[in-house]
């Protein structure tokens, strides 16, 4: 029997780990998941999730908060004793609980899928060897944090630009799309996809909301939807369903809420949601990441941060151009 183990500790991890179970399913499969979650809203959403990303062998929870951020150790053995054999790990993240059962269980293979912009910093420190400077390992816990295994680490992501020395397969969402395929797209219909920028990369509200007035006025003529990142302040999401926009109201991430929901949007804009990159991918619709000054930022530091995601996409427009970029 061949067993799988796929870690995933986000919403967007749980949606690669599936598409990657599929991709990779053989005869005489055992598919295990480990739900690791940092708030009981990720818990919900992903168990919202997995009624519909069905076919699990067995399915873990466990939380990563507050004192059990020190004792997952003991806690996870009674689901997954040492030296259990497995032949893939797969996971989204590779700190903590990934990187502890990754040196506490026998595998042959090890993969890391997806997380958004996130991978694309793992696959940084990666390539610059800072994961290997130090052994974060707690005897007195149980845990086991070398990081030397991640130098066996492999690769299925979207992002086909990535420069590693690392192994690379190429998830092309090839199982979902043939699921998706059927789905109508409605004319005139568009998605601005919100993160959680305000005060982490743009100076404040204020400036958020008018980076967005300004978009819903050069895409007056657009059915404009917005999808409220989920640690948006509702003050907020109420400010920009006042300006026009129809707020999204859902339960999922947006890379299943389509499928769901039964229909496509025509187009999609965010400031820098990777989201643009997997949407694009699975539905085949235009979508296009909004250059902004760097006026807008709280440091120039992350307005590079925001930089490096532009000059790579394959959509960039200005505010000024919104409206005739995609025709």
């Amino acid at each position: 029997m061949i067993k799988r183990l796929f870690i995933v500790r986000t919403p967007l991890q749980l949606f690669n780990a599936f598409e990657a179970m599929q991709r990779f399913h053989q005869a005489d499969t055992q598919n295990e998941l480990l739900v690791v979650y940092g708030s009981l809203r990720d818990h919900r959403m992903m168990q919202q999730m997995l009624q519909t990303l069905q076919g699990w062998d067995r399915i873990v929870y466990q939380p990563f908060m507050g004192w059990k951020k020190k004792f997952y150790a003991f806690q996870l053995k009674k689901y997954f004793p040492d030296h259990s054999q497995y032949d893939d790990i797969f996971t989204g993240m590779i700190q903590h609980i990934p990187l502890h059962l990754m040196n506490s269980l026998n595998a042959k293979n090890y993969w890391l899928i997806d997380d958004g912009n996130e991978t694309r910093m793992i696959v940084d420190h990666l390539n610059q060897g800072t994961y290997y400077t130090k052994d974060r390992s707690q005897g007195l816990f149980g845990i086991k944090q070398n990081p030397e295994v991640l130098k066996q680490i492999q690769l299925f992501t979207l992002y086909d630009d990535l420069v590693t020395t690392h192994p690379v397969t190429i998830n092309d969402y090839r199982i979902f799309k043939q699921n998706a395929r059927a789905l109508e797209t409605k004319n005139g219909c568009d998605l601005v996809i919100g993160s959680n920028l305000v005060g982490t990369y743009l100076k404040s509200e204020a400036e958020y909301l008018s980076v967005l007035k300004l978009l819903k006025q050069q895409l007056a003529d657009r059915h404009l939807y917005y999808a409220p990142h989920r640690y948006l302040s509702e003050s907020t999401v109420q400010a920009i369903e006042s300006m026009g926009y129809e707020i999204l109201k859902y339960d999922t991430i947006l890379e299943l809420f389509q499928y769901e929901q039964g229909w496509c949007f025509e187009r999609y804009y965010s400031i820098r949601s990777t989201a643009i990159d997997t949407l694009t991918q699975l539905y085949g619709t235009a979508g296009a990441f909004i250059r902004l000054d760097e006026s807008h930022f709280v440091s120039h530091a992350k307005w590079q941060e925001c930089n490096e995601i532009w000059n790579t996409a394959s959509h960039v427009i200005s505010l000024e151009t919104a409206e005739r970029a995609l025709n």
